[in-house]
């Protein structure tokens, strides 16, 4: 009997034992795990300063009478990601953008380069005025692709307790007048193994 309970005892320690291992093992994983790349969910959006028509298009009114050909910007916002995944207190947000449309540089593409004079005339801050302007042939873009979204990569700041960022989109050719095209937006949240990359935002304008 004494040899019974003596078992019964050891038995009884060892599922005590056990169980506090095992809380104990659950309880460390949950703390270990690493929270989510943001709070609430990683998001973005394009935020356009035209009206959007009952179809979804934007309308954009481009100035044609120019010396130059025209462009616009679109801001973009984007979710923080946590704090545990910041570097130095700060965000790493990049976006990049595409688009359907590009026109081909001709040989006729000419720029106004400024050329100054010896003690010539300055501005009340100091800077030179150019005393005119010579026009610059730049054959050797001929044939080059210029789509109208840049592809490089833009980063976010925070302003105003909110990530954001802005892309210019241009410039355009008077050829494209009513033309409807579509931008398209990459967003990649860095959280080294927890990167997220969502790629699925785009929008449509008029060019006008």
């Amino acid at each position: 009997m004494k040899i019974e309970n003596k078992i019964a005892v050891q038995l009884r320690a060892f599922r005590a034992a056990a169980v506090t291992c095992l809380i104990l093992l659950t309880s460390c994983e949950k703390d270990d795990l690493p929270p989510d790349t943001c709070p609430d969910g990683c998001q973005a959006q394009m935020l356009w300063n035209y009206e959007k028509d009952a179809n979804g298009y934007y309308h954009v009114p481009l100035d044609w009478t120019g010396e130059y050909l025209p462009y616009f910007f679109v801001d973009v916002t984007a979710s923080e990601v946590d704090p545990y995944w910041q570097y130095n207190g700060e965000s790493v947000v990049e976006a990049r953008f595409d688009s359907n449309t590009s026109w081909v540089i001709g040989d006729s593409l000419v720029i106004s380069v400024p050329y100054y004079t010896p003690f010539g005339n300055y501005t009340s801050s100091g800077l030179p005025l150019p005393a005119g302007w010579t026009d610059v042939n730049l054959t050797q873009y001929s044939g080059e692709v210029i789509n109208i979204a840049q592809p490089t990569g833009i980063r976010f700041s925070k302003k105003n307790g909110q990530l954001t960022s802005r892309r210019y989109l241009g410039p355009f050719i008077p050829e494209m007048i009513n033309d409807t095209i579509t931008v398209y937006m990459k967003v990649l949240w860095d959280a080294g193994p927890n990167t997220v990359v969502k790629d699925t935002y785009s929008e449509k304008f008029i060019v006008e």
